[in-house]
């Protein structure tokens, strides 16, 4: 049984643990709730990595709530093209602008959970990150910690509420099991060797490390061919489509030529040269792309639809990545 003196020991050594192992990330360095949140938003479902460089760029063109509030949502989604999961910018600017009416950050989880876009993980981790508040948080990696440590498929939530109430300092233990399953406790081959509380983990002592958590069904991968086509007027500029679909509304894509995959009717368009195939992965599916010069076979009508853009300029517009790979492929846009 994991009870509140096995507990109490274990916060306490993941506590020292981050204190001497966490990595340098900006938001840690003031903790300032805004970052904090900014930066929760953006690692949701999405690779430490790539977050860093967005992150910096995010937070210098939108340094303050205020000043994300009062940016239009094209803006926001241009600086978030590439970093994919895009309902989650459309939230974030729409809860700055509530907060910016607000004209101060909440503090508590009650609070917090009343701004658009922040729900029970995020809130939690900004009150507990940034307010140092006794406030629990799962996420995949807490998650998983915490069923090994306890050894048990239970409810996580109250697991993280009993840790986080027996802690010493919200903020160190929360990060601290964060980091613990992204560095040492990995879903796959992770560092027992190295844990600072293998001697308290019962997966550990009972040989489940393997089976713990109890991993959830994976929905079926679907795999598409898509051809897209690249037409460009006297200009050089590339013909796009303002999509108007449930996944990327509002944002530029290519002409394609499968409505399966944004509900986008296809494009009248004639092949003329291949340029080339590429593949990308949208959630559950996994996609090949081959991409074709194309020219219209009919005069484009007047149409709020479609735009000429200037790769050049292709950062001010809100675009999915594989927007960027194609023309990367297709040479109109530099590799770097």
């Amino acid at each position: 049984m994991f009870g509140p003196s096995k507990i109490k020991y274990t916060t306490r050594a993941i506590e020292r643990w981050f204190a001497a192992n966490q990595r340098p990330l900006p938001w840690r360095e003031s903790y300032d709730p805004y970052e904090v949140w900014v930066s929760e938003v953006m690692l949701q479902q999405t690779r430490m990595e790539v977050v860093l460089g967005y992150f910096e760029r995010f937070m210098t063109r939108f340094p303050t709530i205020k000043r994300l509030a009062s940016s239009s949502v094209d803006n926001v989604l241009a600086m978030w093209s590439g970093l994919g999961y895009y309902r989650r910018a459309r939230m974030l600017h729409e809860g700055a602008t509530a907060v910016a009416k607000l004209g101060t950050m909440p503090r508590t989880v009650d609070e917090l959970l009343t701004i658009p876009g922040i729900g029970r993980y995020t809130a939690g981790a900004i009150a507990s990150i940034a307010f140092q508040q006794r406030a629990p948080i799962v996420d995949g990696n807490v998650k998983r910690v915490l069923a090994r440590i306890t050894g048990t498929y239970d409810d996580p939530w109250i697991a993280a509420e009993a840790f986080v109430k027996a802690c010493d300092d919200p903020r160190m233990l929360n990060q601290g099991l964060m980091e613990l399953g992204a560095l040492i406790c990995t879903p796959r081959n992770p560092s027992c060797d190295a844990c600072p509380v293998r001697k308290h983990c019962i997966a550990y002592a009972t040989d489940r490390v393997d089976e713990l958590p109890r991993p959830k069904a994976k929905p079926q991968t679907r795999e598409l061919r898509i051809p897209l086509y690249l037409v460009t007027d006297r200009r050089g500029r590339v013909l796009m489509r303002r999509e108007h679909g449930r996944l990327m509304n509002a944002m530029l894509h290519l002409p394609h030529g499968d409505s399966s995959l944004f509900g986008a009717r296809p494009l009248d368009v004639a092949q003329t040269r291949l340029l080339g195939t590429f593949k990308h992965t949208v959630t559950n599916r996994r996609i090949t792309f081959t991409l074709f010069e194309a020219k219209l076979i009919d005069s484009l009508r007047d149409t709020d639809e479609y735009e000429w853009i200037d790769v050049t300029k292709l950062r001010i517009h809100a675009h999915p990545s594989y927007v960027a790979k194609a023309l990367k492929l297709s040479g109109r846009l530099s590799r770097s």
